[in-house]
């Protein structure tokens, strides 16, 4: 989904005369991020509202659940979740990938991955492992069967249903800066433990 979803934003950007690659998207999402700083409360508001219904959007079609009924059995039936209710989910979602035996888990499949000869390729196989635990095990996951997984224990629906609702309400705030910053630090965390050189992924200065 998300190598899709990029694709399509790099062909798009391409043709407003951005780079065809990531620099180009980094670029846009900064140069759209100080347009808002700049715009007024209401053009802040259709913007977020725009980026958010276009997310679920694309969160629906991907995993087969119509828009409509997305949210069908889940706590946050209105739509909408409230900043304090988002960094507490992301706290705790922060918390589950910063476990000493998940982050075990990921380094031990990195190290047994097979090399490719390519920094890239492998670091790229490194990425699809990281993805897999983060939706299987980090929301998905159970310690046991009596257990639920983070997304019931949120409040969201079982499964991918629940995956996606999660998903869809989180996306809206995503740029608060402590729900930022619990994402980041925890990251940082599990890519380090895929042995991923994070010196590459920063954006370089212009």
């Amino acid at each position: 989904m998300m190598q899709a979803f990029l694709e399509k934003q790099v062909h798009a950007l391409s043709g407003l005369g951005y780079p065809a690659s990531e620099e180009g998207i980094r670029i846009y999402n900064q140069q759209l991020a100080e347009l808002i700083q700049k715009s007024s409360p209401d053009v802040q508001e259709e913007i977020r509202m725009q980026g958010r219904d276009m997310w679920r959007e694309v969160l629906c079609l991907s995993f087969g659940l119509d828009l409509e009924s997305a949210f069908t059995n889940s706590a946050q039936q209105g739509g909408e979740l409230s900043i304090v209710e988002a960094r507490n989910i992301m706290y705790k979602v922060a918390q589950r990938m910063q476990e000493p035996e998940l982050l075990e888990k990921v380094a031990k499949l990195a190290a047994s991955a097979p090399s490719s000869g390519s920094g890239a390729n492998d670091n790229t196989y490194k990425h699809s492992i990281v993805q897999d635990i983060l939706v299987h095990d980090v929301y998905l996951g159970k310690k046991n069967e009596k257990d639920s997984s983070l997304v019931e224990e949120c409040g969201f629906g079982s499964g991918e249903r629940g995956y996606v609702q999660m998903q869809c309400l989180m996306a809206e705030h995503q740029t608060d800066p402590l729900v930022a910053q619990y994402m980041g630090t925890a990251m940082v965390k599990i890519l380090e433990s895929a042995g991923i050189d994070l010196e590459n992924l920063r954006p370089q200065q212009q």
